[in-house]
């Protein structure tokens, strides 16, 4: 049986083994086949007529990959690509999300209109619209909708989850790193007894993915100043036509997150599965957008999130079937050379206290050059025909690595690896964060936290989870980011039980919180063996209220209900009812 034939009889399931004293033997026990292919019904059997339907349209920045998070009476400035027509009219205003559970229109001033330019998105008809934040706009995230007059046609644009407004910058901020939500994955389901949690493309939407349902509900919860999530977003890997429906479900549970998110790609993201019909890079673009970005929070951050599966197409792609050879990292020469400029432009002007963060989804500490054994005869043959040729693309050179690949896994598989070591070295970057092993590991190597987290995907070792940041005061180090042991992540699932259901923490609302009661009772459960300090979202009548425990931290006013926002601390393993009185 050839390598091909015995890689489509493969099961997703498998385990890594590094031979004694290699540099990176805790890797062993991830899913080894992660190039490989899976195995389960067609979703477009059920729906057959789902078609594709991009969300990126006119607004190219900010986006719900790459949203903004700005200041009360500050400006923002909006990019859109009127697509060769000739712009007048502006209208910009801020919507509530889908979320949220509320109306409300926040107009936004327009100060100026220019044209303008984009490094990612190819147009010669970009205008940079320019918009003041006013000051009675509340603290929340928003959608962007931007209207404008084209030819004599009336254009209406709008970006979901794209805004950020906030009073001021917190010095001691908090952010989240999720990665590997894999919405699709029938990994999810390799044990039997997590059919229910993952709600594998259950007809019933409140029934599906139960466990990004449940991920996204803590993260509302905690409601961090933003989160970072580093690509795996869907699957793709079980037909060719299979992004038009991972993008578009993806797309979906992503609005419901009310914190602002930024999305780089994973392999599983960019895979491109036959020569004209399927190409995830593409289909990024079309959902999410730039594939790599720089964004701040206020003076206290700036976060570069980048493509680590750099490939060409020849290279991502399948060859016929739904196997690919590659989903190593890689980086080559444009984007590295945007990273130089982005981190060079960043320093000259940043404070010293500044955290600089990078943020992908491979970790560039793991090159498989280092973590394939040598004793091996075929590794020794993959890297001396790969040095020999230096061309990736080599079709000899895709089938051997690929091979290896199944066997050894690929972490970063190609180029650029100690060029970005050298260059966030040079530029003092103290926080790396990145995912695809699917296993927790925290590592410090020259004044860099590299931090890989645990997946979503149920297929989590030790557990499905995700880390907290909290930034310390007049510095730029993190607290909290480990939840036991050396590298532990925080659990989603209590004691990291995910076929039981039972979530680490939640909170249920006694009566209907849909802004008809005048009394409510919140009962928050924290099953951590840790403190956990939780926003709580009421939504009432009209009026002023008081909680029984915590502080209100927001209260706004939308139409006929009030928003009553709460911060309370639930000490470790309590139950803590907090009750709101007019």
């Amino acid at each position: 049986m050839n390598w091909r034939t015995k890689l489509t009889a493969l099961v997703i399931s498998g385990a890594l083994t590094i031979p004694a004293g290699q540099a990176h033997a805790f890797l062993s026990g991830i899913d080894k086949q992660d190039g490989g292919i899976g195995n389960t019904e067609n979703y477009l059997d059920k729906v057959p007529n789902l078609e594709l339907d991009p969300k990126v349209d006119h607004i190219i920045y900010p986006l719900m990959s790459t949203p903004a998070i700005k200041k009360n009476g500050s400006d923002l400035t909006i990019k859109v690509d009127s697509k060769d027509k000739e712009p007048a009219g502006w209208e910009v205003s801020l919507n509530p999300t889908e979320a949220a559970q509320i109306d409300g229109t926040f107009t936004l001033p327009v100060k100026n209109v220019q044209k303008g330019s984009s490094y990612w998105k190819d147009s010669s008809s970009i205008y940079e619209v320019t918009v003041q934040i006013p000051d009675e706009v509340p603290e929340e995230l928003f959608d962007l909708r931007v209207s404008y007059t084209g030819n004599g046609t009336r254009i209406t644009d709008d970006e979901p989850n794209s805004v950020k407004v906030v009073k001021e910058f917190k010095e001691e901020f908090k952010f989240m790193h999720l990665t590997d939500i894999h919405v699709g994955s029938p990994r999810n389901i390799a044990d039997p007894a997590n059919i229910i949690e993952a709600g594998l493309w259950h007809p019933d939407r409140t029934k599906r993915w139960l466990y990004l349902q449940k991920t996204i509900k803590q993260v509302n919860l905690l409601k961090p100043d933003f989160v970072v999530m580093t690509g795996d977003l869907m699957y793709g890997q079980m037909n060719p036509k299979e992004y038009i429906y991972e993008y578009e479900e993806t797309y979906r549970m992503l609005k419901q997150f009310n914190v602002p998110v930024y999305i780089v790609p994973g392999n599983h993201d960019y895979y491109a599965q036959d020569a004209t019909l399927t190409d995830g890079a593409k289909y990024w673009e079309q959902y999410f957008g730039p594939q790599y970005f720089s964004f701040d929070y206020g003076p206290y951050a700036h976060m570069i999130g980048y493509n680590s599966f750099d490939w060409h197409k020849f290279d991502r792609q399948g060859h016929g079937s739904v196997s690919v050879p590659t989903w190593g990292g890689q980086i080559r020469d444009e984007q590295m050379e945007w990273i130089k400029k982005d981190l060079a432009a960043n320093k000259s002007s940043a404070q010293p206290e500044q955290v600089r963060g990078l943020f992908s989804h491979h970790n560039p500490l793991w090159r498989d050059r280092d973590i394939w054994p040598s004793t091996d005869p075929h590794v020794n043959e993959y890297w001396k025909e790969y040095d020999a040729k230096h061309d990736p693309q080599h079709l000899t050179t895709l089938i051997k690595g690929e091979a290896l690949g199944i066997k050894y896994d690929q972490q970063w598989h190609g180029e650029g690896s100690h060029e970005l070591i050298d260059v966030m070295k040079q530029n003092n970057v103290n926080i790396s964060l990145h995912g695809h092993t699917h296993i927790d590991n925290i590592t410090e190597q020259d004044g860099i936290l590299y931090s890989t987290t645990a997946s979503i995907e149920l297929s989590a070792k030790p557990w499905v989870g995700y880390r907290l940041f909290e930034k310390t005061a007049a510095d730029n180090k993190f607290n909290s980011y480990v939840y036991e042991g050396p590298d532990r992540s925080m659990p989603v699932y209590q004691n990291g039980n995910t076929s039981a259901g039972v979530v680490s923490f939640e909170n249920k609302f006694q009566l209907p919180n849909d802004g008809s009661q005048v009394t409510q009772t919140a009962t928050v459960t924290n099953r951590l063996n840790k403190s956990l300090t939780v926003n709580i979202p009421f939504y009432m009548k009209q009026g002023s209220y008081t909680p029984s425990v915590g502080k209100v931290v927001e209260t706004q006013l939308y139409g006929s209900k009030q928003f009553v926002e709460v911060q309370v601390t639930i000490p470790p393993n309590t139950v803590e009812n907090v009750e709101l009185k007019r």
